[in-house]
């Protein structure tokens, strides 16, 4: 399963996704009509997330509900549903994102009705997460970044993917985190950020242009250490930390 890695650590800067919120609420097949074209045996897919996806539900969804988290943790290849719909949000053109409005309002109201969860949860990049090591390990070679994430919203989506038997956890968009920490950096050159997250409205806030980070390697002092940068980018402006020196970066991530 590639959700855990399936991240873009580019520097463009994108504006928040609004319009979705006034969308009006329908059933699964009439959220993605307009996806249709985009993603080959859509129809089928969809099919198929209704007949096993969890329902009836504990938590109240319903079955178009529990049908959206359930085709999310599809996997079917380069064209998997989630790999499609990421690369939308991941667009400069906003206006991509238009036909996903549907869906998004779907995948929201079902998950908010999940367990919020508090607790340690890991990512290779950041936004599927999973609370268990072991899922995240199989995922992880020397040379990767490791954010271990102090989540105070996350939402438990364990029984309701298309893995049985794993933990994962949901970070909503307009998830707000906070660097907490140094960098640890393990031999062999993986690295682990510890992140975070901001749940107080007095907070600093940010521009209202989407903050993507940018992990870059650097070489200080003329040595061979290898450390990482954040590169915050919004309204243009470009701004540089270091993440071996103790910083207070708040940065907002909105998917």
């Amino acid at each position: 399963m590639n959700r855990f890695t399936d991240f873009d650590l580019g520097t463009k800067t994108l504006s928040p996704i609004y319009g979705y919120y006034s969308c009006k609420l329908v059933f699964l097949e009439q959220s993605l009509i307009a996806i249709l074209p985009y993603i080959d045996q859509l129809s089928r897919y969809i099919k198929v997330a209704k007949q096993h996806c969890h329902f009836p539900s504990e938590h109240g969804l319903r079955r178009d509900e529990s049908a959206a988290v359930y085709l999310y943790t599809m996997e079917w290849g380069k064209d998997s549903f989630y790999r499609v719909l990421n690369q939308a949000l991941r667009s400069e053109d906003r206006t991509k994102l238009k036909p996903w409005f549907p869906f998004l309002k779907l995948f929201e109201v079902a998950v908010e009705k999940l367990p919020s969860v508090k607790k340690a949860i890991w990512r290779v990049t950041v936004n599927s997460c999973s609370s268990s090591v072991d899922v995240i390990k199989g995922f992880v070679d020397i040379n990767s970044t490791l954010f271990l994430i102090e989540a105070v919203n996350g939402r438990n989506i364990k029984g309701y993917t298309n893995f049985d038997n794993e933990d994962e956890l949901i970070l909503m968009p307009g998830t707000r985190l906070q660097v907490e920490s140094n960098a640890l950096n393990h031999l062999g050159g993986l690295h682990v950020i510890h992140l975070r997250e901001l749940i107080d409205n007095s907070d600093e806030q940010l521009a209202s242009a989407i903050v993507q980070v940018h992990l870059l390697p650097t070489v200080s002092d003329g040595r061979a250490q290898r450390k990482y940068s954040i590169h915050l980018f919004y309204q243009g402006a470009v701004k540089h930390y270091s993440i071996v020196d103790e910083i207070d970066v708040f940065f907002e991530i909105v998917l």
